[in-house]
């Protein structure tokens, strides 16, 4: 799944201002930037764009462990990644055994603190955009998030002044999807907009005419 981020920002405003209209709980799990499997509960997920002529990218992410026992981050999983390496700090400590995640614990996954280094990255999406990872937990098995991706240089998630370094310096591509993006989640925006925009309804049908049924 390929998200733009710099429109998910802007759909945001749409859900506050059709709270009142009794929309916000049938869109509000659309926007969701936050994954639960099992007792675990993984937020804000993003990475670091490789830079300009690089192939690696830093993963971060919050994970919450709302259970009993200790889990483990211990693996990573996506066709477009060649190698993935769990560290323990920036100093390239290796983690083998992955990162674990006490019980009634928040882990931390930041510039500065324990990461997952992909490697070798065959394609990524532009800055911007969202990219489609699979966690794989010890105990609670494996969940597929959407990670924001950040400027090369970001501090942290949603860094404004890293963004717009990049959108400085790569201006031809701030607007350019994904080649083989899934279009169904801006699609559904679109229609949504256009409907909205234009107060679009389904005529009736005439009066005596049967009913037009959709063909499965």
């Amino acid at each position: 799944m390929s998200i733009n981020r710099r429109y998910a920002v802007f759909s945001c405003a749409f859900l506050i201002a059709s709270s009142a209209c009794g929309l916000i709980s049938s869109l509000a799990p659309t926007f969701a930037h936050e994954y639960e499997i099992g007792k675990l509960k993984v937020e804000h997920p993003w990475l670091r764009a490789p830079k300009d002529g690089e192939a690696n990218a830093p993963l971060f992410m919050f994970i919450h462990n709302n259970g009993d026992t200790p889990d483990k981050l211990i693996g990573v999983k996506s066709d477009k990644v060649g190698k993935v390496v769990i560290h323990a700090d920036p100093k390239n400590i290796v983690m083998p055994h992955g990162i674990v995640v006490p019980p009634h614990a928040t882990v931390t996954l930041e510039p500065g603190g324990p990461f997952v280094g992909l490697h070798d990255v065959k394609k990524m999406n532009p800055v911007g955009w969202g990219y489609e990872l699979i966690l794989v937990f010890e105990r609670a098995g494996e969940v597929t998030i959407d990670a924001a991706i950040d400027a090369p240089d970001a501090k942290h998630a949603h860094d404004a002044e890293a963004m717009e370094r990049w959108e400085k310096a790569h201006a031809s591509q701030t607007n350019s999807a994904p080649a083989t993006q899934e279009t169904s989640h801006e699609m559904n925006h679109q229609t949504m907009d256009h409907g909205m925009d234009h107060g679009a309804a389904k005529p009736a049908p005439a009066p005596g005419s049967a009913p037009t049924s959709e063909v499965k």
